[in-house]
């Protein structure tokens, strides 16, 4: 089975030191939570499934497990953006 690691960060850029609920919503998104003790205050992180499934590796495109360069893939800032608000690295 191939994955892809999903990079979760705070506001404050702090990476979660455990993960406390994974979850779906009603409005088809992953959701993750958990508490930033830097903040001191639980951080939710909601990921459309649409995105999730569009960002499935394959093997093909994604052998050794590594998050694609998007800037190379012509990815549009306003994406890199969103991205990067809900905690991807990108």
């Amino acid at each position: 089975m191939s994955y892809r690691h999903l990079s979760l960060q705070c506001h404050c850029g702090r990476t979660p030191q455990h993960i406390a609920e994974v979850g779906f919503s009603d409005d088809h998104c992953l959701v993750v939570n958990w508490w930033c003790a830097e903040c001191q205050e639980v951080v939710q992180v909601a990921i459309s499934l649409a995105d999730c499934w569009r960002d499935c590796p394959s093997p093909a495109n994604f052998p050794d497990r590594v998050l694609p360069d998007l800037s190379a893939k012509g990815c549009l800032e306003d994406d890199a953006e969103f991205l990067r608000s809900i905690g991807v690295q990108v």
